[in-house]
């Protein structure tokens, strides 16, 4: 059965377009992505896309996953990146991260706007995100 929590995930990455194929898209519940970039590989079966990714203040990302890895560096704003079996990561602008593949991970929003620019290395024809419940 599909839980609250996990409903909202899917909702919630749905929004972001991580499985949307348009440039930019604009998603009620407090973030909006563009893709500036989509292109082949590194190797074949791959595909890499930057993203510029703006959440409003108090937004969270829940628990997910991703089929590759994922680059991140935030321009500005702040919010908190858990990782399983990591301690939380506060970024602020300047602030970097890397999530490796199928690693759960959410994220919270601080109290005002954020700006990430985030690099997404996947395979091909799988869902750039899926919902996952929280690590105990």
């Amino acid at each position: 059965m599909l839980s609250r929590r996990m409903f909202t995930g899917c909702a919630i990455c749905a929004a972001i377009g991580l499985v949307a194929d348009d440039a930019t898209a604009q998603t009620p519940g407090g973030i909006k992505r563009t893709i500036t970039s989509r292109v082949d590989g590194p190797m074949d079966g791959y595909e890499t896309l930057q993203v510029v990714v703006d959440l409003e203040p108090d937004f969270v990302l829940d628990w997910h996953t991703h089929p590759g890895t994922e680059a991140g560096y935030t321009v500005g704003g702040g919010s908190e990146l858990r990782v399983k079996g990591k301690d939380a990561q506060m970024l602020k602008p300047g602030s970097s991260w890397v999530t490796a593949a199928e690693t759960p991970h959410m994220l919270k929003n601080g109290p005002e706007a954020t700006k990430l620019f985030v690099t997404f290395t996947v395979q091909k024809g799988k869902p750039l995100a899926s919902p996952v419940p929280a690590p105990t």
